[in-house]
């Protein structure tokens, strides 16, 4: 399974998961911070599932 952070041009902002996963839920939190460990700006960003063929983007937004 991968979890990744995107902006809104597209840009990989962090990568939360990449890995092989259990069936079962799972539980992430993402601090909003970018892959340099740097705070993002407040606004909209989606976020990307990968798990096999299942794909799903959904939106997201930080406020600060």
């Amino acid at each position: 399974m991968e979890l990744t952070v995107f902006n809104v041009l597209g840009q990989r902002v962090r990568t939360l998961v990449d890995a092989n996963q259990e069936a079962g839920s799972k539980s992430i939190t993402w601090d909003g911070t970018d892959a340099g460990g740097n705070d993002v700006a407040s606004g909209v960003y989606f976020y990307a599932i990968r798990a096999g063929h299942f794909v799903a983007v959904r939106k997201l937004m930080v406020l600060r």
